[in-house]
C-alpha cells in the first residue's frame, strides 16, 4: 500500500503550490554550503553558419536569447514585483555570459559579456570527442570540404565566407559550418568540465570566482545536433553535441563521474542521440516528443538498446503541460533518469533544450507555454537534489543543459517565443 502522507507523495504537488505562489527559488534545493552559479556560453560568430535563403534554424535564435539574457542581468533583482510577468523571482545567484567566438566585439562593449576564445586544445579535445562518437571520416570528410572550399574562394579573389550546399533536404553547409560547428560541441563539453570541477578546499568561502560552485552550465549554441547520427547528418544537425558532452564526462571524469542520464525535451524524437548512446552502459537518454513528427521514429513509449539505456515517451499533438506533458515527465521521464531502486542515481544530467513545443512554434504542434520549461526545470531540480550520486556523495543537482530547437523569434505571441522560455529555464535555475 502506498503511504499518501510520505514525503516523496508531498513533495511534487507542494512544489508546483509554491512555484505558482513565486516562493520556489528558496525551497528548491538545500542552502548550498559554497555559491552557486551557473555559467552560459555561445559563440557570437555562429551566424558564418547560415543558409542562403529564409530557414528557421538561424543566427537570430541566439542573438534573441542573448539579449533577453543581458536584460535580465541589467535590471537589478530588487525589480522583481508584481508586474513581472514571469512566475520564477529573479535571480539570486550569479550568472556568468561568457563568448567563445575567435574574435568577439560583444565583450568590449558590454560589461555582462565575458570574451574568452577557445584554445587550440581544447578545439582538439572537440575533435577527438566527435570523432569518438562519429566516424573519422565523417568529422575530417566535412572539415576537408569546409576548409577546401573556403581556400578557393581566396584563391579565386572571393569572400571566404560562402555556401557550400545543403547535405539533406533541410541542413545546409558554409565554409565556416564546420569551425562553428567544433565551437558548439566544444561549448558543451566545457559546460560538462565547469559543473564537474569542484571549488578546491583552500577557495570555499571565499568571494568572488574562486568560492562560486558552478552547478549549472548552459550551452546556448546552434545549429543544433540530436538528430545527428553516427553517420548521418540530418534534421538541421551536423554533430551530436549531447552525445559528445556525455562521453567526454566519463571519459575524463571516470572516478566521479560514473553515470550520466541525458534528457531530451525538445518536442522532436533526438533519433541521433539513441542511435550513439545505446551503445553505452553507463549512459542513459530519455526523450519526450510529439507524434508523428520528424524524424518519426520512437512512436512507442518504451526501453530499447542493448543496455535497456534508451526510453521514448510520445506525447499526443495539442499536448499542454496540464494535459499530457506533467504526467510524463514526472511518471516516465524523471524517474527513468534517476531511480534509486534500479541503481540508477546519475552523477551528471544533460538536457537537451529544445524550445518547439511551445504553442507559437509552427514546427510542431504542441502547446506548451514559456513558464512551463521554468515549472520543467525545477521538478528536475527538485528529483536530482534528492538523490545521490554514483558514487555515493551527493549529487546538487549537477546539469548542463544545451540549446537544440526552439524557432519562434516574434515577440509578443501568446504562450511566448524563444528567448522567454529559455529565460524561464535560466530563471529557475537562479
Amino acid at each position: 500500500m502506498v503511504d499518501l502522507l510520505s514525503p516523496s507523495i508531498i513533495a511534487l504537488p507542494l512544489l508546483l503550490l509554491f512555484y505558482a505562489a513565486g516562493t520556489i527559488n528558496a525551497l528548491a534545493l538545500p542552502t548550498p554550503t559554497t555559491t552557486t552559479r551557473t555559467n552560459i556560453y555561445f559563440d557570437s560568430s555562429n551566424h558564418l553558419h547560415r543558409d542562403i535563403q529564409f530557414h528557421p534554424e538561424q543566427s537570430s535564435r541566439i542573438d534573441a536569447c542573448v539579449k533577453a539574457l543581458l536584460s535580465f542581468l541589467e535590471t537589478p533583482s530588487s525589480s522583481s514585483s508584481s508586474s513581472s510577468t514571469s512566475s520564477v523571482v529573479k535571480a539570486r545567484q550569479p550568472l556568468e555570459l561568457i563568448d567563445v567566438a575567435p574574435m568577439s566585439p560583444n565583450s568590449s562593449q558590454n560589461p555582462n559579456i565575458i570574451s574568452n576564445p577557445f584554445t587550440k586544445e581544447q578545439l582538439t579535445r572537440a575533435k577527438e570527442v566527435l570523432m569518438t562518437i562519429h566516424s573519422q571520416e565523417l568529422v575530417e570528410s566535412l572539415e576537408m570540404k569546409c576548409t577546401a572550399s573556403r581556400d578557393r574562394r581566396i584563391q579565386e579573389g572571393k569572400d571566404a565566407l560562402g555556401f557550400i550546399g545543403y547535405l539533406d533536404h533541410d541542413t545546409f553547409l558554409t565554409t565556416e559550418s564546420y569551425n562553428v560547428c567544433l565551437r558548439a560541441a566544444a561549448c558543451w563539453i566545457e559546460c560538462v568540465n565547469q559543473v564537474l570541477t569542484p571549488v578546491r578546499k583552500e577557495e570555499e568561502g571565499r568571494g568572488g570566482e574562486g568560492g562560486r560552485q558552478v552547478d549549472f552550465a548552459f550551452a546556448l549554441t546552434r545549429p543544433p545536433g540530436h538528430h545527428a547520427m553516427k553517420l548521418l547528418p540530418n534534421g538541421f544537425c551536423i554533430f551530436n553535441f549531447a552525445a559528445a558532452a556525455a562521453v567526454h564526462a566519463i571519459q575524463e571524469y571516470s572516478s566521479s563521474c560514473k553515470k550520466v542520464s541525458i534528457i531530451d525535451w525538445d518536442v522532436h524524437y533526438g533519433q541521433g542521440v539513441a542511435d550513439i548512446i545505446q551503445d553505452y552502459s553507463n549512459i542513459r537518454y530519455v526523450s519526450m516528443h510529439q507524434v508523428p513528427a520528424f524524424p518519426y521514429q520512437g512512436e512507442k513509449r518504451g526501453v530499447s538498446g542493448r543496455y535497456q539505456n534508451i526510453m521514448t515517451v510520445p506525447v499526443q499533438p495539442d499536448s499542454t503541460w496540464t494535459c499530457g506533458y506533467s504526467q510524463v515527465f514526472t511518471e516516465y521521464v524523471l524517474p527513468f533518469c534517476c531511480c534509486s531502486s534500479e541503481g540508477w542515481e546519475p552523477d551528471l544530467v544533460i538536457v537537451c533544450a529544445g524550445y518547439d513545443a511551445l504553442g507559437s512554434d509552427e514546427l510542431a504542434s504542441c502547446s506548451l507555454t514559456a513558464q512551463d520549461y521554468g515549472r520543467m526545470t525545477l521538478l528536475l531540480r527538485e528529483h536530482f537534489g534528492r538523490h545521490q550520486g554514483s558514487t555515493g556523495s551527493s549529487i546538487r543537482a549537477k546539469v548542463v543543459f544545451g540549446l537544440e530547437g526552439g524557432y519562434k523569434l516574434e515577440e509578443g505571441v501568446a504562450g511566448g517565443n524563444l528567448a522567454e522560455a529559455f529565460m524561464e529555464t535560466i530563471k529557475a535555475l537562479s
